[in-house]
């Protein structure tokens, strides 16, 4: 989405009337130009930062870059996100998010689950037969990177 946000930011700046000045002490006026080059990727601190700065809202400057990509009208992505997000109220999610918090921090996520000891053997087989990672992955229908953790466990 490099060139989406490009574009964006072009023309907020222009619609605004702001040279890259306007964005002094938000980002380096480097980093600016190479964002609206379409060069390098934003982080989701420094979008804030922007729109915070350019005086647009954050959903709406990312609705403005996916009306790009998506060849949509940008209040059509608008009107589907907000029905997305009462789905979303309305299945409890917003109470799996309160109960993510604890005194004002994000608590600590429980360990994945332990891994399986037959998948454990089935990858340790394939080893010794000889298969590569890849080759045992694609056998044992795993995720190479969990094949990768079981590979180390001989």
């Amino acid at each position: 989405m490099k060139e989406e946000l490009a574009v964006t930011l072009r023309a907020i700046r222009q619609m605004k009337g702001l040279g890259y000045e306007a964005l002094s002490g938000t980002i380096s006026q480097s980093n600016l130009s190479l964002l609206e080059q379409g060069k390098i990727q934003a982080t989701l601190p420094t979008l804030v930062k922007i729109a915070e700065t350019l005086d647009i809202n954050l959903l709406t400057l990312l609705a403005l870059c996916l009306a790009i990509r998506d060849k949509e009208a940008p209040e059509h992505l608008i009107k589907n996100a907000q029905k997305e997000l009462q789905g979303f109220i309305e299945s409890g999610g917003l109470k799996i998010m309160e109960d993510q918090i604890q005194d004002g921090a994000l608590k600590k996520r429980s360990r994945g689950t332990r891994a399986d000891a037959q998948r454990v053997s089935a990858v340790i087989e394939l080893k010794k037969r000889g298969l590569t990672q890849a080759e045992a992955a694609r056998e044992l229908g795993l995720p190479t990177s969990t094949v990768q953790r079981y590979w180390q466990k001989e």
